[in-house]
Parts: C-alpha cells; structure tokens; sequence
C-alpha cells in the first residue's frame, strides 16, 4: 500500500537553521521539497551558497575521500560493531582531520610494506625459473675480458625462431656469435647470445630492432653473480610468505580496533555535507527559514515532539494532508505486510507509482508465484530452490553479505564471477521471495506429478492429477484463461483508480478498453466454437457499449480502440508460459532418458551402467535447468512488468521515490 502523506512547512528564526536542521535529520523522516516562488512570500528566496560553505563542502569531501581510502585498506573485521558517532558530532573539521591523519600514520606505512613485499615476491616468481636455467650459461662468460653474453626470453614454442635468430647474429658478426637456447617453461624459450666485444653495437642494435628486451634483474639482484642471486631469490622467497602474514595480521587488528571508528567518522562527515547540500533547497529571509516537504501522516507528531523538545515556540511546525491534485510532486513510499513487502523487489526497477494511485504489491505477490509454479511446477526444483532460500536466510541472519569476505563456497566465488552483490539487508527479502515460489513449484509440481521430471510415473507409475504435455490443449486453454484474467484485473484497477479520482476522460478510456476487448474475445470464442453461439450478439452490444463511452468522454481517443487490440495481443502474450512450460517438462524428461541411454550406447550395462546413467541423467537435470531457470522466471516477470503494469497505467502515472533527509545510521522507523 502507498503510505499517507502530509505536507509540511518548519518555520523559524534563520540563528536556528542549523539546530533545526540537525533536530530533522535525527528524525530521519521528512522529505526535503524545494518550494516553488509562488508558494512563498516575495521576501523568500533559495540562498546562494557562500564561498564559506562551498569551502567547507570541499573540505568535507575531501576528508570523506581519505577516509574511504582507510576503509578499502583496511580489512573487514569479523565482527563490526555499530558506529558509535555521539562523541565526534559536534567535533571541528579540524579535530577530525587530525583523528583521521594519526590513523593514516599507523595504516599507511603497513599498507606500502605489504604491497612492496608481494611485488618482491612476484618478481621473483617471474624471474627464478628463466635465471636458474640461464645462469650457468651466463655465469660461464661473466670474467671474459674479450666476450660478452646476453640473455632474453622469447615467447614461442617453434625453435625456427632461435634458429632464425641464429642466421641473422652469424650474418651481422661474420660467424663470430654463439647461440645456445633452453626451455625455461611451456611457451617460453630461454636463449643466451654470446659475441665478441666488438661485435656489441650490431648485436644490441639487431635485438633492438627485433623487439627483443634483454632480460634485466631486478636492482636488488642485478649486480651479483648468476649463482648467487639464485641463493638470494631462495632465501627470500622462503621469507616473504611469512612477512606478508605478519602485516597482514597487524591490518587485522588495526581494523578490528579501528574500523567502526572510521565508519563513524565517515557517518558523520556524511550527515555533515548532507545538512550543507540540503540548504540551497530551502526558503529563506534575511530573519527567517522554511524548511518545506513531506512525512508520512503517522511520523508528523514525531517531528513535531522532537522540535518542541528542543525549541519550545520559537521553530513551528504546520501539516496538511498531502493534495492529490498536486500527486505529481509526493513522494511514494510503498509499505505493506511483512509477507507481501519482499515483492516489492519487483518493482524497485522502475520509478513507485503517483501518490494516490494503486500499489500493485499485493497482486503481485500473489500472481508472480502462482505463475512460476505454473511454468516449472517440479517437486525437485522446489525443494533445491526452497534450500537455496533457507541459505540465503542464514546469510542474512548473520549479517554476512554475498560475495563475502573473503569468498567462501561456490555461493560467494559463483556471485563473485558473475559480478553480482547483495547485502544482508537484501538477502532478507529475497530468501523469503525465493522461499515463496518453491512452495508454489512444489504445488505445481504435486498436480503434475513430477520429480525432476518424470521419476514418479518411471519408478511407482504415479499418474499426475493433470498432464500437461498430453493435455496441451486443455493448458492452452487455462493459460489463456489466466491471461485473461490478469489483463482484466489491470484495466479493472485503472478503472477504480478513475472513479475515485474522479476523472471523467480516464473513466471513459477504461470503459472503452473493456468494452472493445470483452468484445472481441466474445466474437473469436463464439466463432471458433469455445463459447455458445448465442453469446455472439453480445460482442455487439459491447462494441455499442464501447462506443457510448468513448462519446461521452470529454477529450476521446481513437487511440483507445487501438489499445484494446494491444490488450487482446497481451492476453496471448500469456502463451509463452505454455511454451516455457512444456520446455521445463520435456527437457527434464529428457534429461532422465540421456543418461540410462548414453550407458547402453557406450555398452556399459548392470550396476555400473545403472549407475553411471543415473550420474549422467543428473548432470544433464543440472545443465538444463540452469539454462532454463532465468526464462523460467524472467517471463512470468515480464508479463507483470509489460502486460499487467500498462493496464495500470504504472509507467505513464508515477511519481518521485521517497528520500527521507536522515543521518547515515537512519532515523526513526517510519
């Protein structure tokens, strides 16, 4: 349902703007709106943000930029207490800052040594193997006054390459080169070129040339011989794993003692530039301020206690219900039932609907399952997915977000992967959502008699209640049906919603639909034989019926016949559910007889057969469900957000998402 509105004015001396503003923030429920120059007196006017302020914002990002640098250092702590902010909200920048710089100090530094560490231990991963194969080859020439060596890495299996490599250097030096190659890895080839002194620039010059580096030590190891970097790659090595351990474990408790504080300090800085930002928004005199917007009703006595408490008569606070001719400009919360607001999920992709319109939650909370069930409508699936949103429930509980972190299980690296992210906030609603359409997948799949496909009927003879893939026809006919009866329901709404608001042209335009499309699916049905004869005339009156109403309407359409075509097109949009559903049974059925038959064409028969076919039969359940899950889901979506939605008029009549101006941690529950 869409939570009552009221409009509210916070009038008072301008020397209180900035209590005021900290006293409605705390409340975390109104709306800031910025009020239009005709709802104010002349001597009211949006302020100008002053070079103090904007310096202040500046100083407040900037700060906010540093500490959320500190947090992305440091790790998450196993256990995040809540940020406690009391004491740091009335601090200065100042003092926050130098809070913020002694952190600095003791992170940094760590930080820095923990990455040139891995770095030390990267490079020596990279170098070790190519230097250890190349050493004595190097090392053999490294006294010689009258040679020179060079060694390189070539990328490449084929030794045509050395070889051409070869022709060129004996051509250049007139035979005086010696080129000796070994393989270091798969893929690369390690080469050493030795010539004489003389014969350097044209060496160095044709391996330039070709784009061949020559391989370089790190600084560290550069100068010592072949032999000895070896040892010293060995040594450290062996170290560093140990010394990034040691850092690592001292970021850890620096988080566990520090983390919540940054996140506090951050909260803070946060409702700070929150307060600065909101005052352009807000009308002011050279003595006075309005703060304009919106509350829900029931929070208006809440705001109103909390001023008083703190300003006795000097800041007062005025309401009116919220006017639904001026919809377009409330704010829409949606709030219903803790077993219906999961759904709103659902929605959350496209903008609420206009104040004083329908809240389509609640149908959807009952449709959306319904027809999942009727799509896959498999006792197998149910239960996995049924599991699937017991995980994520325990997830939520314990506050653990996915991926977490670190990843753990093939939920986290899977979600990782895939790029997906979903707090413990999210995972709450959406464990519950998941949960309700097993139960209707389980329905579905009783009334169809299927376990993973056809198992019941294969292994206990088990006849289903309905069959849907012999009976296509009579599916056929009960999806459309419901699709006719989801499109009805729309327009059915659009109608009440006129009626209440009275809006003559709306009323007209949905009675015109209803008419046209009860029309025509009477004259199709009596036509091909699914409905008696003797309602045919009936198609008739309803066109007349249609016509009368789209007459008495002020402004008419002749746009709105075309719409009642466009719904006829909708309700045979349901069809897909019948196509997707005989997907999900015929693939799963087929999936149990690949695998039994995979094992007889292989010649592996008895016990091993039986059982290498049931491991097939269910790798192949795996594969097509996991193919077909998101069109299994998606399509029952879709006619919601499509076909059920336009008949609402949802995305042609909606209105701006609630924003409560609140305190990072949030006010109070509205």
């Amino acid at each position: 349902m869409i939570v009552e509105m009221s409009r509210v004015l916070v009038v008072g001396p301008k020397r209180l703007l900035a209590p005021a503003l900290e006293s409605l923030q705390g409340v975390g429920s109104l709306h800031v709106d910025r009020i239009e120059a005709e709802e104010a007196p002349e001597v009211f006017s949006a302020p100008a943000p002053e070079s103090a302020e904007r310096a202040q914002v500046d100083a407040l990002e900037r700060l906010r930029g540093r500490v959320d640098g500190l947090l992305t250092l440091l790790p998450h702590a196993a256990v995040e207490p809540a940020p406690a902010t009391a004491d740091l909200a009335d601090r200065p920048v100042e003092e926050l800052e130098a809070e913020l710089a002694t952190l600095e100090e003791r992170t940094v530094p760590l930080t820095r040594r923990r990455l040139e560490f891995q770095d030390e231990l990267e490079l020596i991963r990279s170098y070790e193997s190519t230097v250890r194969v190349l050493s004595p080859l190097l090392g053999a020439l490294a006294g010689s006054h009258v040679l020179e060596s060079v060694g390189f890495i070539l990328r490449a299996r084929d030794l045509s390459i050395v070889q051409d490599v070869r022709r060129r250097l004996v051509e250049l030096t007139g035979g005086r080169v010696e080129v000796v190659s070994r393989q270091v890895e798969e893929g690369k080839m390690g080469v050493v070129v030795a010539f004489h002194r003389r014969d350097a620039e044209a060496v160095h010059g044709f391996l330039a040339r070709a784009g061949i580096s020559e391989l370089r030590l790190p600084s560290v190891y550069a100068g010592l011989p072949p032999a000895e970097a070896i040892r010293r790659m060995d040594a450290r090595r062996a170290a560093l794993p140990g010394e990034i351990e040691g850092l690592n474990t001292a970021l850890r408790r620096l988080a566990e003692e520090k983390r919540s504080r940054l996140i506090a300090l951050r909260a803070v800085i946060q409702d700070r530039l929150a307060r600065i930002q909101v005052v352009p928004q807000l009308a002011q005199s050279r003595y006075t301020f309005v703060v304009h917007g919106w509350t829900p009703t029931r929070m208006v006595s809440a705001i109103r206690r909390n001023l008083q408490k703190r300003f006795g008569t000097e800041v007062m606070l005025y309401d009116t219900p919220a006017d639904p001719h001026e919809a377009e400009r409330v704010p829409v919360l949606l709030d219903n039932p803790g077993a219906v607001r999961p759904f709103q999920m659902l929605l959350a992709l496209f903008p609420p609907p206009r104040y004083g319109t329908m809240d389509p939650t609640l149908l959807i909370s009952i449709t959306f399952p319904f027809f999942v069930g009727l799509v896959i409508g498999d006792v197998g699936y149910g239960i996995l997915f049924f599991l699937f949103g017991w995980v994520l429930r325990n997830r939520a509980r314990a506050g653990q977000s996915i991926p977490g972190d670190p990843p753990r299980g093939v939920l986290d690296k899977t979600a990782r992967f895939l790029g997906l992210r979903a707090g413990a906030e999210t995972l709450g609603p959406l464990s519950w959502l998941i949960r309700v359409l097993a139960v209707w997948v389980i329905v579905f799949g009783v009334i169809y008699a299927e376990v993973f496909g056809n198992l019941p009927e294969l292994f206990f003879h088990v006849k289903p209640i309905f069959n849907r893939v012999e009976e296509q026809g009579v599916y056929f006919r009960i999806i459309l049906l419901i699709g006719v009866g989801m499109i009805f329901l729309g327009l059915l709404g659009h109608l009440v919603m006129a009626i209440r608001h009275r809006h003559r042209r709306g009323i007209a335009e949905s009675l015109v639909t209803l008419f046209t499309l009860l029309g025509i699916l009477i004259f199709l049905g009596t036509t091909a034989g699914m409905l008696p004869a003797a309602l045919a005339r009936w198609s008739l009156y309803l066109l007349l019926a249609a016509i009368g109403a789209f007459l008495a309407a002020g402004r008419p359409s002749l746009l709105w016949f075309l719409e009642s075509f466009s719904a006829f097109g909708h309700v045979l949009s349901h069809a897909r559910l019948m196509a997707f559903g005989l997907a999900a049974a015929i693939l799963a059925t087929a999936a149990n007889a690949l695998g039994p038959e995979m094992a007889r064409q292989f010649g592996v028969r008895g016990i091993i057969g039986a059982i290498l076919g049931t491991i097939a039969a269910g790798g192949f359940q795996i594969l097509f469900f996991l193919f077909t899950i998101i069109g299994h889901i998606i399509q029952p979506a879709r006619l919601h957000w499509v076909e059920l939605l336009t008949k609402l008029k949802y995305h042609e009549e909606s209105g701006p998402r609630y924003q409560p101006f609140r305190k990072v941690g949030g006010g109070e529950v509205v």
